[in-house]
């Protein structure tokens, strides 16, 4: 009786206390698509691959900067603690014959000037420009790669926990079944109708069902957290999947899957593929601009003093100016191979790409195939997986209600209730199989323009 009264009491407590400012969990509901949405956004890897977009955007603008204007100035002083003596000839002071030691220069010099430069050629800078640009197209479809395997991910960990929440309530129902035919056959017993191993072994499935229960609730528990993690929640939100089995199963459309074509050029992996070949072929053009001059010009402005004593700063002493335009012309003329090393070199990195192409073609038919055939067989399997488990909860059922009537025994009863749960678990095992290939093969036949 004690037991009978605790339950109504806790939830009393609950009620009052409730109101009292008792900090409750976030929850947060998803359906498949808003988890996926959720993971595109938040989603650790790929938040990453849009900053190296922004990386590489920035790589950009620093090289393009390169070949603006240059502006530098400059600011120097020297203390000369000890002047630069030079011999002079006697001549010159009426001691011919005799060198004389005269120390030239002042104590105090400085100058202050700026020089402007600005590239008016080069092929590098050219080819350059187009390489970084090329590579922040490259770096967007990693993106665009990172979110079709994101949403893949989230789907295959959306899946299990669907699962596992219909596992589950097959097993309380099936468990609750079995708590009133226990106390039916306790009655029975006590009427002596009923032997006491008919009680045990009631009992016995009761238990064995409610500690696989406690394993159900321990892998929907984990099951949910990497979910959580995959999607970029924080561990300190609760979250709840709105989907029902029923209607993911619902969506699976066996026919389309299997004969939706499938366009090379419009798969990410081969997209990927041709920014390389691209990056490549701008790699070699931009070692062939070694053998281009280079063309710049350069202006300079500075004003110089030089002082006995340390008085830069008083007005009136005077600034000695100087200005400079100058042009460069860089010419390359022998370089003993290196250059003609690099531009071979990148030819071969270009071949290697081209044998990349055919092999990733081929690998990619062959993977589509695959996957169709792998999601057809799974499909099959599901099927027959599900008139396996309607066929054994219909015998469990009529062995139930034989049970009652003392047509069949506790044993009877035990063999067909593990039948139907070896059933049930099978079945569910096939569709968690099927939705993981229908999610490989969707990702395969992705299409990005």
């Amino acid at each position: 009786m004690k037991k009978k009264y605790f339950l109504p009491i806790l939830s009393l407590l609950t009620v009052c206390f409730a109101p009292l400012g008792l900090n409750s969990q976030e929850v947060r509901s998803f359906s498949l698509k808003n988890a996926q949405q959720y993971a595109v956004e938040y989603n650790y890897d790929v938040i990453n691959s849009r900053t190296d977009v922004k990386i590489a955007e920035r790589s950009v603008k620093e090289n393009t900067a390169l070949g603006l204007p240059q502006i530098n100035g400059t600011i120097n002083y020297n203390n000369n603690l000890k002047l630069r003596t030079t011999l002079m000839p006697g001549d010159f002071f009426g001691q011919p014959g005799e060198d004389i030691p005269v120390e030239f220069g002042t104590q105090h010099t400085g100058d202050i000037g700026a020089t402007v430069s600005q590239l008016i050629f080069s092929g590098k800078y050219i080819v350059g420009l187009m390489f970084a640009r090329a590579f922040v197209d490259m770096r967007a479809d990693g993106v665009v790669k990172s979110e079709i395997e994101i949403k893949n991910i989230i789907a295959k960990s959306y899946y299990p926990v669907i699962i596992l929440q219909e596992n589950k309530k097959v097993f309380d129902s099936t468990l609750a079944t079995l708590q009133n035919m226990l106390v039916e056959t306790e009655a029975y017993y006590k009427s002596g109708f009923l032997e006491d191993t008919d009680v045990d072994q009631i009992d016995l499935m009761i238990s064995d069902i409610e500690a696989t229960i406690t394993n159900i609730d321990n892998q929907l528990s984990i099951a949910k957290n990497m979910l959580k993690y995959q999607m970029g929640v924080e561990a300190t939100v609760e979250i709840e999947v709105t989907d029902k089995l029923a209607e993911i199963l619902a969506i699976v459309n066996r026919q389309y899957l299997l004969e939706s074509p499938f366009d090379i050029q419009k798969n990410i992996d081969y997209k990927l593929l041709k920014d390389q070949e691209k990056l490549s072929g701008l790699k070699m053009r931009l070692q062939k601009t070694e053998y281009m001059p280079t063309l710049s010009a350069v202006y300079s402005y500075q004003q110089s003093a030089m002082r006995d004593d340390f008085n830069f700063f008083v007005s009136g002493r005077d600034w000695y100016e100087s200005q400079m335009l100058g042009i460069s012309l860089q010419v390359p003329i022998f370089s003993s191979g290196n250059r003609s090393n690099k531009v071979q070199k990148a030819k071969l990195e270009i071949e290697k790409l081209m044998v990349k192409d055919s092999q990733l073609k081929q690998g990619l038919a062959i993977k589509v195939e695959t996957a169709r055939s792998v999601f057809d067989n799974a499909y099959l399997i599901y099927l027959n997986k599900k008139k396996s488990v309607e066929q054994s909860q219909k015998i469990y059922n009529k062995t139930q209600i034989k049970y009652k009537s003392g047509m069949a025994s506790s044993l009877n009863l035990s063999q067909t209730y593990n039948q139907f749960l070896v059933s049930q678990i099978q079945y569910l095992t096939a569709i968690l199989d099927l939705l993981n290939k229908k999610a490989d093969l969707e990702m395969i036949l992705t299409r990005v323009e």
